[in-house]
């Protein structure tokens, strides 16, 4: 690339980040945040591409397996409560870009420096903590500047690219592996995410924060108050740990029916990720998607329709190892839109219902208490495929999360459609 060229790239990037007074001038902009998120994710499933090598090597059981993937939204979780509500005092940019740095770091070192449980989970913490710091500020910049008309689609289209990427780095490490060790699959993806560190700071150098100068920059939990925003707090909760698990465990219960079929283990393992991260790929449209449609139909009514779409096939999928494959992969692609197409939808919620001067604070208390669901399903799970007879753990533990939906579908169902599209 020559120096003219950097030089043409800096400048239209530049000016796809300067601010647009209807959001609709914005889409540039929104298209390239989305992408340097996409950018920063690349080695975000690799450890669940590589879980039968690393339990393996490490001599671990499920419930570890879940606790080291659970580590990462652990450390978003607590992160949260911290570092979001500093955004209404910063804003959010100089927070974006110094967490984009913390998270290519710490997937960095994992390959390299991982050896056993403990450093394995110190390391996803790590990592946990850099994406809240990208993840949800970059959700309220984009509430910022998709004000009323919109909010949905865009918030939904940031999302998207957050599912997308985790799809294709499930693939792509199961790609890798066919050629490479787990850890050098791990560390190329790992390396590809550098990408997002000057995009972060190219896109956001001119970006022009709006703090709340009231506002202390600390946690305020009186936004508990807020009725519309506990309900929405309680389905993101459930949504979290229903698409956790399905992150985590999917691919192994795919490993299961192939080998039950003969396959020998270790190509078992790639070829589930691969296959696995390719029919969940159909689900990175479902963030935008869904919130297109709650745009139109409201807030509550879409949640509610697609957690009973994912949560019928969570009672299912389990007990379906004896299927034929075909069918086995349709039902995943399915299940991979369903646990997707609602995300976007609590996140543009509860935006819309956080009270003046506390956003900052309402994202925190929605990022905590929603990944905590993240961080405590995949553990549940992995706890019941170890205590259950082999024969039915699979279909036990899928169809905990399906008990979710049905509470997920109850508390939206209280929640309603009140006031205009927002709840």
């Amino acid at each position: 690339m020559t120096f003219l060229t950097k030089i043409g790239l800096t400048r239209a990037l530049g000016r796809a980040a300067s601010p647009s007074e209807d959001g609709r001038g914005g889409l540039p902009w929104l298209y390239l945040l989305s992408l340097m998120l996409f950018i920063l994710l690349l080695p975000f499933s690799s450890y669940v591409a590589a879980i039968p090598f690393i339990k393996s090597e490490w001599g671990l059981n499920n419930t570890e397996v879940g606790v080291i993937f659970s580590a990462y939204l652990a450390g978003f979780a607590a992160s949260a409560l911290f570092v979001v509500p500093l955004t209404d005092r910063l804003g959010s940019r100089q927070i974006i870009i110094g967490s984009t740095l913390i998270s290519v770091i710490s997937h960095m070192l994992f390959p390299v420096a991982a050896n056993g449980l403990i450093s394995a989970i110190i390391l996803r913490a790590v990592a946990g903590i850099g994406l809240v710091g990208v993840y949800t500020p970059g959700m309220r910049i984009i509430s910022e500047r998709f004000p009323t008309v919109g909010r949905g689609m865009a918030i939904g289209t940031f999302v998207t690219f957050f599912y997308a990427s985790n799809s294709v780095s499930l693939a792509l490490t199961g790609v890798l592996m066919n050629n490479f060790e787990w850890r050098e699959a791990y560390l190329i993806m790992s390396l590809a995410a550098v990408v997002s560190v000057p995009l972060a700071y190219l896109l956001l150098r001119r970006q022009q924060d709006r703090p709340e100068q009231a506002s202390s920059g600390k946690l305020d939990l009186r936004v508990l108050k807020n009725r519309a925003a506990r309900y929405i707090i309680l389905a993101y909760s459930l949504h979290a740990a229903e698409l956790y698990v399905v992150r985590v465990w999917l691919p192994a219960l795919l490993v299961t029916v192939l080998v039950a079929r003969g396959m020998e283990d270790s190509r078992a393992a790639v070829t589930a990720a691969t296959v696995g991260g390719i029919a969940l790929a159909g689900g990175a449209l479902g963030p935008v998607m869904g919130g297109i449609l709650s745009d139109r139909f409201g807030r509550a009514t879409s949640a509610a329709a697609i957690f009973a779409l994912s949560g019928a096939i969570s009672w299912g999928i389990g007990w379906m190892t004896g299927f034929p494959w075909a069918v086995i992969i349709a039902v995943t692609v399915v299940y991979g839109w369903a646990i997707a197409a609602d995300s976007a939808i609590y996140s543009t919620a509860i935006t819309e219902v956080a009270e003046q001067g506390r956003l900052g604070s309402t994202l925190a208390v929605h990022s905590f208490l929603g990944f905590l669901g993240g961080v405590i399903g995949p553990i549940i799970v992995g706890g019941i495929l170890d205590v259950s007879p082999e024969s039915i753990g699979w279909g036990l533990g899928f169809s905990f999360v399906g008990v979710l939906a049905v509470i997920a579908i109850l508390g939206l169902m209280r929640l309603g459609n009140s006031g205009r599209r927002s709840t």
